[in-house]
């Protein structure tokens, strides 16, 4: 998992990346296994088998069930502008409404210093709805994020 030591990555991510193999079994054991929905991503032309990255949804409870699904990405910095992390979100997003029926939105946080994943976003079709202010503590930082969604009637515009 070389993306989860990348520093480049990490800038983005809420949590500090890998320093040896113990921190990549760490974080195996605690955060991948017991995760609802937590895919690599991989390239069937690769030379290696290697992930190039990580996509995750996790549903949430927006009150009377499940109607929310959060999503994260990355990838890594070798193959960002190709057009993966779009391929990916929007396969997150069509199996997000068909493996949760109930679903009505799925929704992503995104760092105000990160442009290209609002620019991964917004070419999968979500739409921007605002900044939230001091909304997030990543790495020990209270930060502004932007807010960004994909309804369930956005799927007619595929």
């Amino acid at each position: 998992m070389d993306f989860g030591s990348d520093q480049r990555v990490n800038r983005t991510l809420q949590f500090d990346p890998f320093t040896g193999p113990d921190d990549a079994v760490r974080f195996i054991e605690t955060i991948i296994l017991p995760h609802p929905w937590f895919r690599f991503i991989c390239l069937s032309d690769a030379t290696d088998d290697r992930p190039i990255g990580s996509i995750v949804l996790r549903p949430e409870d927006a009150g009377g069930g499940r109607r929310r699904v959060s999503i994260g990405y990355s990838v890594v910095p070798e193959l960002w502008g190709k057009g993966i992390a779009t391929v990916a979100v929007r396969m997150a997003v069509a199996a997000a409404f068909e493996q949760w029926p109930e679903v009505e939105r799925v929704q992503a946080l995104v760092f105000l210093n990160n442009p290209a994943s609002q620019r991964v976003l917004e070419k999968a079709g979500f739409q921007n709805e605002g900044v939230l202010r001091k909304y997030l503590v990543s790495k020990g930082e209270l930060i502004d994020v932007a807010i960004y969604s994909f309804i369930a009637a956005d799927c007619r515009a595929f």
